[in-house]
Order: structure tokens, then sequence, then C-alpha cells
């Protein structure tokens, strides 16, 4: 991570703090400290880019929008909270990569285009 990523993060050590990030979609989010590994254990992480593009190609595109549906559907029937859920939600947008054992680094998938 560059200096200049590192000026413009969203350090946060707790899941309000990580909604709230979310919500404003901070282009990065650095999740610290001993919330990173309640973030691990709770939340349904996205696909990786490539496991992402191997779902489209198979699908031949309609991956996206069924996907999505039945996402929506799982996580309203599922349990948790409503604030988990909605971080479960909001999360898609991001890409996650691990940084070191006590942080990890969320930024947008749009950044990358």
């Amino acid at each position: 991570m560059d200096y200049k990523q590192m000026d413009d993060c969203f350090i946060v050590d707790n899941a309000r703090d990580l909604l709230s990030a979310l919500k404003n979609k901070e282009d990065y989010i650095m999740i610290q400290g001993d919330y990173k590994k309640e973030f691990e254990e709770n939340t349904q992480l996205p696909l990786t880019e490539t496991e992402e593009m191997t779902f489209q190609l198979g699908f031949r595109g309609w991956a996206g929008i069924w996907g999505g549906l039945f996402f929506h559907i799982i996580n309203f029937f599922s349990k948790g909270s409503k604030q988990q859920k909605k971080i479960d939600s909001k999360i898609r947008k991001y890409n996650i990569k691990k940084l070191n054992e006590s942080e990890i680094l969320l930024y947008l998938r749009q950044l990358e285009y």
C-alpha cells in the first residue's frame, strides 16, 4: 500500500464504523485490531475476481443477475443481526486484501478499472 492510499484509508475497529464506511462508499477501508478476527468469522466474503470471472463465463453472463438475486434471498432469511446483513450486502462492492495478521484492506472494485 503506497503512502497516498494510507492517507485516504478509513480505519475501523468495530461493526458500526465498518457499516458507516460501507454506506459512505469509502475508497479504502482498513480493518484492524480485535475486530479483524470477528469480521473474518461473521462476514460472508465476496468472491475473488478470478472466481467471479470463472463463474460468469460458466453461465454466459447470467450468473451476476441470478447470483445477486439468490444472495439477497438467502441473506434475507439467514440468521444474524440486521447490522451484519447490511455489512454482508454492501461488502460485495469491495475487494479484500489481507495485509498481515492484524490488518485487512477493503478497496472498491471500481478502483481497479
